[in-house]
């Protein structure tokens, strides 16, 4: 066996015998893992339908078209979005839109990284601040170790510094929010919106959020989403947006930022949106609805499994994520490293005003997308919470635990 292909079958090997938790990460079905590595990766197509700087694109114009096409149809109730496809992956879709339609110098307003936000919606350190300026609203504590949005300090900074764009979308954020709500402030304030539903898109899309997909004023202008996560498609990415903007949104993707599209990614995502659409199955006889509901349940049953093993929840799950606040004493990056040994895979992560590091933060972030996919009972994720509070409060037999 070439190396290679001996990496490939340790990585399948540990996939099979790991049990994730990691919120962004889940599994696509057999069908749409055949087709990134399907014939669709040979073909170069530089340009749209219609109008491509290639000869042989009949067919690939025709699965680019069918793919917006049911995007669209899943997503878009208003009619006035369209859809691009080309965009490679989720935070150059919304480094696209910024330098899309924004002036050097503009204001970008986002929920702080450390209380939940997105590298890619401004920080720091982004690479973004040659260009644009960051400003952040925050999170406000309403019960013991619970924080939702604080829409009064939202509204502040949008008249404070009246910003040309408004992020509203969030990587660590367990609650469920009103998309209609955030968007009719920031219209006060003449600010443009990008709603970045990477984390909730299969929520959003069975209904089980709310919709950033909204008819005139009261809908965002840019909806950006991966498509791996709870969407349990290929890696990759779509940016919708309303019609008027979609000319310079598709002329940033190509020639302004991009060439080639990569036909096999559309395909892949035209076979997991077909397995939302219910048109074509995941494998387990589940509808899509049905999957996404069996994640919020599962989430919660694991959460309020470890909150009875004594462990703090921040911010109580309304989503596919929660966020367990860890023993003072405890060093996030081993427990990390311990519960990895025993095959479960989570990641560390900031709390609300964490006054540790972002290495060494307070926090486990932990997603029930994953292991729903590979058909883990609600009664295995309360077994499985029972077996992280005994390693967190180190009360475990380590044989039983590794049985």
């Amino acid at each position: 066996m070439n190396p290679v292909s001996q990496l490939t079958s340790s990585e399948f090997d540990r996939q099979k015998n790991s049990l994730n938790l990691i919120a962004s990460e889940n599994y696509p079905s057999k069908k749409t893992l055949d087709l990134l590595g399907s014939i669709w990766s040979n073909k170069y197509g530089e340009g749209y339908p219609g109008k491509r700087y290639y000869a042989g694109n009949e067919f690939t114009d025709k699965l680019e078209i069918e793919t917006s096409e049911l995007a669209l149809k899943l997503f878009d109730k208003t009619g006035e979005y369209g859809v691009n496809l080309q965009v490679l992956s989720g935070s150059p879709a919304n480094s696209l839109v910024y330098m899309t339609f924004l002036d050097p110098g503009a204001k970008i307003l986002s929920l702080s990284l450390s209380q939940g936000g997105h590298l890619s919606h401004m920080h720091s350190t982004s690479v973004f601040n040659k260009f644009f300026e960051h400003v952040n609203y925050n999170l406000k504590q309403v019960g013991e170790n619970d924080y939702v949005i604080d829409l009064q300090d939202f509204e502040n900074q949008l008249n404070e510094h009246r910003p040309a764009l408004t992020v509203i979308g969030f990587s660590a954020y367990p609650k469920g929010f009103d998309f209609a709500e955030m968007i009719k402030i920031a219209r006060k304030y003449d600010s443009l919106v990008l709603a970045d539903i990477s984390h909730i898109s299969g929520l959003v899309v069975t209904q089980n959020h709310s919709t950033p997909f909204l008819a005139g004023e009261s809908g965002a202008d840019f909806v950006t989403t991966t498509t791996h996560k709870t969407l349990r498609g290929p890696r990759g990415a779509m940016v919708f947006a309303k019609e008027k903007y979609m000319d310079n949104i598709n002329k940033a993707v190509f020639p302004g930022s991009q060439g080639g599209p990569h036909f096999n990614k559309i395909a892949a995502l035209y076979q997991s949106l077909l397995e939302v659409d219910g048109r074509d199955g995941y494998g387990d006889e589940i509808s899509f609805d049905e999957y996404i509901k069996n994640v919020l349940e599962n989430t919660k049953t694991l959460e309020t499994t470890m909150q009875k093993g004594g462990l703090k929840i921040v911010s109580p799950t309304e989503t596919h994520l929660s966020l367990i606040k860890l023993p003072d004493e405890i060093d996030s990056l081993e427990l990390q490293k311990k519960l990895e040994e025993f095959g479960i895979i989570t990641n560390r992560n900031p709390l609300p005003f964490d006054k540790k590091s972002a290495w060494r933060p307070s926090g486990l972030r932990v997603g029930g997308a994953g292991l729903t996919s590979r058909g883990l009972s609600k009664d295995g994720f309360r077994k499985l919470g029972q077996i992280m509070v005994s390693i967190i409060t180190n009360e475990y037999d380590e044989t039983a635990v590794k049985k």
